[in-house]
């Protein structure tokens, strides 16, 4: 499978801040809705603020006169890691996660070591996870409310380790039929390390039936009891036939990046099927159903040749590599960068037009690389 007529597009840079982790959305109205973190500094740090910005021509261009910042930081907190959807009323929503800028003094080994904090001569500051927060918007995504923390119990929604509650921006809140809304995660129920008799990342579903003002547990997606397994970043969608199709980026310890792994539901969220592995290697993933019921799924590529990946599946339930293709390949800043390979984070939206939007980051050329947003735009 070969996609035809692929355009390649700069939707937005900014030489003073690197901007990553994005969340596409055709609205109602037929206008793509980018969302995206853009850093307080120019390195990848998870730190920063919600911004958007719209193509009004499905994905060919990007008006940078609509730039909004959803959320911004301040000089003690932020969000990143921000996901949109458009409900069926029209009303936007967008959740993100909360964090704090620690000045970490007490940690101090000496005058250039901080433990756990950025390395020496970096303005950064020590950043901790605080909690997980929702902003709706009532105009189109032209004006937005004050955060509203997001409940997240029995997960943890907070800590220092890699194992809090978060998501990516392909982690979209999925529309019921009933009117209830399901909000894609990952995290896990203790807060200590694994070596502190912590456990593996679970993925899990929170539900809301007030259009996304409370929300509580809903089911655990997957999770590996043998603490082996880190299942985390979970892409869902909902099918025409009911089903719930997820895709989730895997860890298997010490260290291995795996292939992407699979689950269903028949029964809106409440239960989840086995996952099974598929022959798919990448992460994390966006899934999207198309006008002719297949379902594409994209994801990034972190290792050579570098870039974003997809494929095709007739049922959304087989995922084989003979049906992947390549969106965009490349990306990567030179190998003695301390983050070349973090690239991707795909998210994928239908333009009015039929063709298919991919959006995602990649760094730019040059002596000083920073991360900006990219778009494909392609038909199948």
């Amino acid at each position: 499978m070969q996609p035809k007529d692929v355009e390649h597009i700069l939707a937005y840079t900014d030489p003073q801040h690197a901007c990553n982790q994005g969340s596409l959305i055709r609205l109602a109205s037929g206008e793509l809705l980018l969302g995206y973190n853009e850093e307080r500094a120019k390195r990848h740090r998870d730190s920063g603020q919600s911004c958007l910005i719209r193509s009004r021509d499905g994905g060919r261009s990007w008006d940078p006169a609509t730039r909004t910042v959803v959320w911004p930081y301040s000089e003690t907190q932020g969000n990143w890691d921000c996901a949109f959807a458009e409900l069926s009323d029209g009303e936007i929503l967008m959740h993100t996660r909360m964090c704090h800028f620690l000045d970490a003094t007490a940690l101090r080994g000496g005058a250039d070591q901080v433990i756990g904090g950025p390395p020496p001569g970096r303005a950064e500051r020590f950043k901790r996870q605080t909690g997980y927060a929702l902003c709706r918007s009532g105009d189109g995504g032209r004006s937005w409310s004050e955060p509203r923390p997001v409940n997240t119990s029995p997960i943890c929604d907070s800590g220092l380790g890699p194992y809090i509650v978060g998501g990516s921006g392909a982690g979209h809140i999925v529309e019921l039929p009933d009117g209830g809304l399901l909000l894609p995660l990952h995290g896990t129920l203790s807060r200590e390390w694994l070596s502190q008799a912590g456990e593996t990342p679970r993925c899990f579903v929170l539900r809301s039936d007030d259009r996304g003002r409370n929300w509580e547990y809903w089911a655990t997606v997957a999770y590996d009891p043998a603490n082996i397994l880190d299942w985390v970043e979970p892409g869902i969608t909902r099918l025409r036939d009911g089903r719930l199709v997820c895709l989730m980026r895997t860890q298997a310890r010490p260290g291995r990046f795996d292939n992407l792994w699979f689950t269903e539901s028949e029964d809106d969220g409440a239960s989840w099927s086995r996952p099974v592995r598929t022959g798919l290697w990448g992460y994390p993933a966006d899934v999207l159903q198309l006008d002719d019921g297949r379902v594409l799924a994209v994801y990034g590529y972190r290792r050579a040749p570098w870039g974003v990946r997809a494929c095709l599946s007739q049922d959304g339930r087989s995922w084989d590599a003979r049906d992947e293709f390549v969106v965009r390949e490349g990306g990567a800043a030179p190998p003695d960068f301390r983050e070349y390979w973090h690239i991707g984070y795909p998210t994928v939206a239908l333009a009015a037009d039929g063709a298919v939007v991919v959006a995602y980051h990649e760094y730019t050329d040059g002596p000083t690389p920073i991360q900006h947003r990219r778009v494909t735009r392609f038909r199948l």
